[in-house]
């Protein structure tokens, strides 16, 4: 900072007089700032007006043509001072121009995204509307295919009808099933002729280390209601009367579907938590009823257990 020799305010930059040492500020110079550093070396032998004028020639001595060229010098550091602004306006107006040729190309990208998200959008939007539209045929294809399911395992059941299993008798090597059969029979009082039986067969379980249940598969589907019945009367079915060393119990039920197995399982632990005195299986269907006076009802699936309350 500097105190200007003319004006007496402080500045940050100005020329130095080379005669009288004095600093002055741009504006109380007589010279621009640009013109100034135009100077180049002749900076060093800068004159402040006050200076200039006590060397110049008087004006009967100095030469027309000198005079002129003061003149005329004068003329241009006046110039060279009024378009100073306009060169700090010309820098404003190059900015300027460099943003709005950035913001340009800054809204074509926009643009293009726009155009892009905008059919990004409508094709979003036009699937959409076909999964509404799926979504609501979709209530009517689950109650198709929980219809189907249903007449597949009525099917399933069905061709078991005339089935029996029979489970918790051990296997042996070299068993004769035609023989274990007759001699159920024979338990229940119902004689059983090897020419009743369309096929005899053991079949594998889900659960490991548990005997194979064996099927009997009868002609006649009376032939298998009546042995059943007897059988769920019998107090005879015991391994010890099929010659084993062991007094536990066999069983003769209905021959199940899985899937109706694992129903009967569930019902028989919800009738058991929720005090439900009856589930049964009869002519391979699953029933409840609560009590001895009340209603006896279907447990056809999943929706029926909510019956056992």
């Amino acid at each position: 900072m500097f105190t200007c020799a003319s004006c007496g305010e402080q500045h940050t930059d100005g020329p130095s007089c080379s005669v009288c040492k004095l600093q002055y500020d741009f504006s109380c110079s007589g010279v621009t700032e640009v013109g100034f550093r135009k100077l180049g070396e002749r900076k060093n032998t800068w004159r402040c007006l006050k200076c200039k004028s006590c060397l110049s020639p008087s004006p009967a001595s100095s030469s027309p043509k000198t005079s002129q060229l003061d003149r005329m010098q004068e003329q241009l550091n006046n110039i060279a001072l009024q378009l100073e602004p306009l060169a700090r306006l010309m820098e404003d107006v190059k900015y300027i121009r460099e943003e709005l040729n950035s913001l340009k190309d800054s809204q074509e990208m926009l643009h293009h995204l726009f155009n892009s998200l905008s059919g990004k959008m409508d094709n979003l939007e036009s699937r959409v509307l076909k999964v509404e539209k799926i979504a609501q045929d979709v209530p009517l294809l689950q109650a198709d295919v929980a219809k189907i399911y249903q007449e597949l395992e009525t099917r399933d059941q069905w061709a078991r009808a005339n089935n029996i299993e029979i489970r918790g008798i051990p296997q042996k090597n070299n068993e004769n099933l035609f023989e274990i059969a007759k001699n159920i029979g024979q338990l229940c009082k119902y004689p059983i002729k090897k020419e009743e039986i369309n096929y005899i067969a053991r079949i594998p379980t889900r659960l490991p280390n548990r005997e194979k249940s064996i099927i009997i598969s009868f002609h006649n589907r009376y032939t298998k209601e009546e042995l059943v019945a007897l059988a769920r009367k019998s107090s005879e079915l015991n391994l010890s009367n099929l010659g084993f060393n062991t007094s536990k119990n066999f069983y003769l039920n209905d021959h199940l579907t899985q899937r109706n197995k694992t129903l009967l399982s569930k019902a028989k632990t919800l009738a058991k938590e929720r005090n439900f005195k009856y589930i049964w299986v009869k002519h391979s269907k699953i029933m409840g009823r609560k009590s001895d006076t009340s209603p006896i009802f279907f447990i056809q699936n999943e929706k029926d257990l909510l019956k056992i309350d």
